[in-house]
């Protein structure tokens, strides 16, 4: 085993709020909940201090569900984090290393936000939601690297 390349030095909740409804009925079934559920990502480097190897980065994420009028939903919530990460990688920031902080900065910051949506809620009426397991990961392309030019032999 060893350390990731991408440490989380620090996070910060910004914004959390959690409301019961009262008008949930357990008995019925729960729908549209997914359709109100949303998720926002942003990674950004930092100002690169010259005397440091690993490049600073912040991760911003937001979680929320917003219940329409007559739904029946237990929970309506959103949460905010901002997290400061350090990325232990020599090159000089490019698209690889931003997709690589995005997705793995972002994943470490819902685990965050899932435990604390499950924490309000446990203690809520309706009992614990564990909000589902999501991928950061985007299968597109990252552009290729060009390659220098070929030396002419003199």
């Amino acid at each position: 085993m060893k350390h990731s390349p991408l440490q989380l030095v620090r996070y910060l909740v910004t914004d959390v709020a959690c409301t019961a409804d009262p008008q949930f009925d357990p008995q019925k079934e729960i729908v549209g909940a997914m359709e109100q559920f949303s998720i926002e990502s942003k990674a950004s480097p930092f100002e690169n201090p010259k005397n440091d190897p690993a490049h600073p980065w912040s991760v911003e994420l937001t979680v929320s569900q917003k219940v329409k009028e007559g739904q029946n939903i237990p929970y309506e919530f959103r949460i905010a984090l901002v997290g400061v990460f350090a990325c232990r990688n020599e090159a000089p920031v490019d698209e690889r290393e931003t997709r690589f902080v995005r997705v793995n900065g972002s994943s470490m910051l819902y685990g965050i936000a899932r435990e604390h949506i499950r924490a309000l809620t446990a203690a809520g009426p309706w009992g614990a939601i564990i909000l589902p397991t999501m991928s950061f990961y985007d299968n597109k392309e990252l552009p290729k690297k060009e390659e220098a030019p070929a030396q002419k032999a003199e």
